[in-house]
Parts: structure tokens; C-alpha cells; sequence
């Protein structure tokens, strides 16, 4: 049984409720966002139970190998659980941890580029398009969530245009809305779009806005179209499990006039893309995203069909198929092992009541 959820903590418990309803079978679970380090697990005050409670799994899937360290490391420090080879037991028995860094099929993103629109948003988009024109386009879709550190792009955009000659890059950032009924979501709803205004304000004029900013979602068509007509693409959360935006937006490029993707070091996908693919950089330093910006703006034809294609080669090697299969192949292996312990323990007993019957003591040889 494989088990997935990118909200783990309702789903952390699920396996040892389904042992008590005697389900033999391995069971996997796969998580999507990042595991923290032994130092930041410690604040939630029921980080043992959690982590008690996962190695009920067979087999755990992780989007990074940092996130796989971190979780060993965790029950080294608050359980005192040791591993090898990212294998643990525990009074339960053996819990496997890997790496499956999700990914999408960037064939089938590719092909959203010639899917028809519909009226309403061809309007849309050509609107959007048509406000940028003449300037160098950079792109940022996130969801409004303070993970995902929309405020610092913001600001390190407000400082890119301070160099910039007037009038010659814009940033288009979608955001659709996030946990809308939550105050501290709506704060930062506020707080965002209080600073693109001042960055308007401040470099902008009557008719022009150096950032365009969309509360609402778009069609992954409508989202396609937009990632090939942006030079930049900017993803920069505080902290991602993987993020797909970095992967779509690459799969939407033109290879032979690609554009370069300004990607957080804290992004699972920086694991995969390294520095060879993308710029990366420390979300948390403003200044880092605007000279990343600055350099993609720049950067000859030649380097950015170079780093596109070494991402992409990457995207391609290991697409949403391969992960999903791959998951379940290592969950088989969890089956073929559980089986081999039941017969074992079976010859086992059996060897134990033989031995113990008089004139029957010769050991069982299989």
C-alpha cells in the first residue's frame, strides 16, 4: 500500500492503524515537503510520536537526500535509533529510506503549448504579453504562501531595477490565493502587495508598471505560454519540497533560445539542476536574486542553451513515470523481504517444537 500526502502530519498514523486492522502487506509512504534538521523537529512538541509513528512504513520516500539525512539524523538524536545503508529497525521492524525526487512529464507540459485557450483567457494572456512588450521578462508563479518568499523576490527585483535602464525588464508574478480564510496568510497577502506598489510607484510611470501581479490561477496552457515568452524564470521559496514551477518552466523553453531559471539553493529541485543548470541562490539575501537576474539577462545564447539542456536531460531522465515506478518497485522488495521473514519465523517455530519433543531433537536442514 502506497501512501502519499504533501499535508504528512494527518497521514503520519495511518500505517499503524491499518496493522491493527491486519494488514500484512508492505506499506509505503511518500513524503513531499522537506524534513528539518534535529535542531528545528525539536520544536514540535510531539516530534518523537511523529517520528515513532512513520517508522510503522515500510519503506519511506523522501524528494531529497538532504531531507533523508535529516530524518536519520533526527532519530539518531531524539530517538537513538542508528542506520545503515538508510536502513532502521525498530521494535517493529525494518524501515527503509530513499530518495524519489518527483518529478512531471515534460513532454506532455511541452504540448500545453499548442493547446487552444479559451477565448477568456487568450484574452488574458495576450494582455499580459502586450503590458511587457519591448522590456525583458521574468516570471514568478507561486502560491500565496510565506514559504514561498514572494516579499524578498520582490525586493531583490526593487533593487535589480535601480540598475537596470528604465523600462527594460518587468516581472510578472502569479500568486494564486493560499489558505485565503487564515489571518497570518491574509497579513501576507497585504504585506506583498504593499510592496510591489511601492516598487511601482517608485519605477513606474502612468502607463508602465515594471510588475505585473496576479492574485488568481492560470491554466497550465495558459501557464506554458507564459513560462516560453519569459527570459527569466525566478523561483525562490524560503524552503520547497521539490517545486514543480522549476521543472515547467524549463520543459516550456525554446531550445534554441532557452531561457535561465534563478532557482533557491532550498528548493528540492536545486538538488537535482546544481549550479550547472541553474543560477542558484540564498533566497534569504535579496541581493543574491537581483545579481542572478541581472546575470540571466545577460547571459549569452550559447551558455543558456548549454544549462538548459543539462537540465532538461535531467528532466527527461527521470520523469513522473519513472518516479511513481520506481516507488513501487522498492515497495515489491518490502514484500519480498516481509515474506522471507514470515517463512523464516514459520521454519523457525517449527525447528523450536521439534527440538523439543523427546527423541526429535535433529536440527531441521532446508
Amino acid at each position: 500500500m502506497f501512501c502519499s500526502d504533501n499535508r504528512g502530519q494527518l497521514i503520519f498514523p495511518l500505517a499503524a492503524d491499518l496493522r491493527k486492522l491486519g494488514i500484512e502487506g508492505p506499506i509505503g509512504f511518500f513524503l513531499h515537503t522537506p524534513w528539518p534538521a534535529p535542531d528545528m523537529i525539536k520544536l514540535v512538541s510531539n516530534h518523537r510520536e511523529l517520528m515513532k509513528s512513520m517508522l510503522e512504513y515500510d519503506l519511506l520516500g523522501f524528494q531529497t537526500n538532504r531531507d533523508v539525512n535529516n530524518f536519520l539524523a533526527c532519530l539518531r538524536s531524539h530517538l537513538g535509533l542508528e542506520s545503515k545503508d538508510g536502513v532502521v529497525i525498530s521494535k517493529r521492524g525494518q524501515t527503509r529510506c530513499q530518495k524519489f525526487p518527483i518529478g512531471i512529464d515534460p513532454k506532455q507540459f511541452a504540448e500545453y503549448l499548442a493547446e487552444d485557450l479559451s477565448p477568456a483567457e487568450q484574452e488574458k494572456v495576450s494582455s499580459l504579453l502586450k503590458s511587457v512588450e519591448g522590456t525583458t521578462l521574468a516570471i514568478g508563479v507561486d502560491r500565496l504562501d510565506y514559504t514561498k518568499g514572494i516579499d524578498k523576490k520582490v525586493e531583490g527585483f526593487n533593487q535589480l531595477l535601480v540598475k537596470a535602464e528604465p523600462r527594460s525588464i518587468s516581472l510578472l508574478q502569479i500568486a494564486p490565493p493560499s489558505r485565503a480564510d487564515v489571518e497570518q496568510y491574509q497579513r501576507y497577502r497585504n504585506e506583498v502587495e504593499s510592496w510591489v506598489n511601492q516598487v511601482n510607484a517608485e519605477h513606474g510611470t502612468d502607463e508602465w508598471s515594471p510588475i505585473h501581479y496576479k492574485n488568481e490561477s492560470f491554466s497550465q496552457s495558459a501557464l506554458a505560454r507564459l513560462y516560453r515568452a519569459a527570459r527569466v524564470g525566478v523561483v525562490t521559496p524560503l524552503r520547497d519540497g521539490m517545486n514543480f514551477v522549476a521543472k515547467e518552466y524549463v520543459a516550456a523553453q525554446d531550445p534554441k533560445d532557452p531561457g535561465v531559471l534563478v532557482l533557491s539553493k532550498f528548493a528540492g529541485a536545486a538538488e537535482d539542476f546544481n549550479d550547472k543548470g541553474a543560477l542558484l541562490v540564498d533566497p534569504n539575501r535579496p541581493e543574491e536574486i537581483t545579481e542572478a537576474i541581472w546575470q540571466a539577462v545577460n547571459m549569452p545564447r550559447q551558455e543558456r542553451i548549454r544549462r538548459w539542456r543539462s537540465m532538461m536531460e535531467k528532466l527527461e531522465a527521470y520523469t513522473i513515470h519513472h518516479w511513481s515506478a520506481d516507488y513501487l518497485r522498492e515497495l515489491d522488495k518490502s514484500q519480498l523481504r516481509a515474506a522471507a521473514v514470515i517463512a523464516y519465523d514459520k521454519v523457525d517455530r517449527a525447528h523450536t517444537e521439534l527440538r523439543g519433543r523427546p527423541g526429535e531433537g535433529e536440527p531441521l536442514r532446508l
